[in-house]
């Protein structure tokens, strides 16, 4: 049996935050835990849709000398629902992580398993789960630089340059085509979004007369790969090759502190266009009620 440990006090960046992002990083390379790199725990924990009563549940699955092998995160209440991420495919430990979402979360327990997990996909067809969708990460070679061209009358932030925080706000808002006014943040979430100012989230902005237009976020923070999250478009100013631009261009900060790939969690064309290709595949695996 592994011990087991729940995340404390229900507070975004508590104590155990950096075991964690730590323990992620180490795994990011290791193919059957891509889709839950580093980076989407980040931004998850910045989220507005992030239920906070639920971070208390996430749990750490340690061997009796306190090494970190597991942990179970439960994502945001947006089409996602709990992730096992291992550093080795011991049964025992699987097992013990599934029963835990099973007894934790008795209505649904859907928990999202990449299909390159190939014990822990079997453990959960064994335990009444059934696949009932995939979905793909993406990944993009970054041994040599990629290259782009601005339409005239846009540019690209300086990599050291001071970033417009309601600006940025406002183009993701836009991009993910929210309409309406943008409001300001509740306290706590404001509070939490001052986490994603580090300098391991790699920000480009594409601008015209003073306005963000298009934006990329990368995630790196050393090892072979880079997470890419969110990608975004003010939709009048599609269609111009903004998308490419920023994405590539971020990757490209990236290849340079390091990244050898870049990955992201995306079925989309938009991504296939700029020469993304599967790296793996990703299962919703939803228990048999019967």
């Amino acid at each position: 049996m592994y011990l087991i440990e729940n995340y404390k006090d229900n507070i975004r960046f508590n104590r155990q935050y950096e075991e964690i992002s730590k323990f992620l990083q180490i795994v990011a390379d290791n193919g059957y835990n891509e889709h839950f790199h580093w980076g989407r725990f980040d931004w998850g924990m910045t989220h507005s849709y992030l239920d906070v009563e639920m971070l208390s549940r996430n749990a750490l699955f340690r061997r009796e000398n306190g090494e970190l092998v597991g942990a179970i995160m439960y994502d945001t209440d947006y089409n996602d629902r709990w992730y096992i991420i291992h550093s080795i495919s011991d049964e025992n430990l699987l097992g013990q992580m599934i029963e835990y979402v099973t007894e934790t979360d008795v209505n649904t327990a859907i928990i999202k398993a990449n299909l390159n997990d190939t014990v822990l996909c079997r453990l959960l067809a064994n335990a009444g789960f059934e696949n009932q969708h995939l979905q793909s990460v993406l990944e993009i070679d970054l041994s040599c630089n990629l290259s782009f061209q601005l339409p005239q009358g846009y540019y690209l932030n300086a990599p050291d340059s001071k970033i417009d925080t309601w600006q940025w706000r406002l183009v993701i808002y836009r991009g993910f085509d929210h309409e309406g006014i943008l409001q300001e943040p509740g306290e706590e979430v404001a509070k939490a979004g001052k986490h994603l100012e580090i300098p391991e989230y790699i920000k480009v902005f594409a601008s015209k007369d003073g306005e963000y237009i298009a934006h990329c976020g990368v995630w790196y923070n050393g090892g072979n790969t880079a997470y890419i999250e969110p990608v975004a478009t003010v939709p009048k100013h599609r269609g111009k090759g903004l998308g490419r631009a920023v994405v590539y261009e971020a990757v490209n900060r990236a290849k340079e502190r390091g990244a050898k790939r870049a990955i992201v969690l995306s079925d989309q064309d938009f991504y296939k266009r700029l020469g993304m290709i599967k790296s793996s595949e990703v299962g919703t695996w939803v228990r048999n009620s019967k």
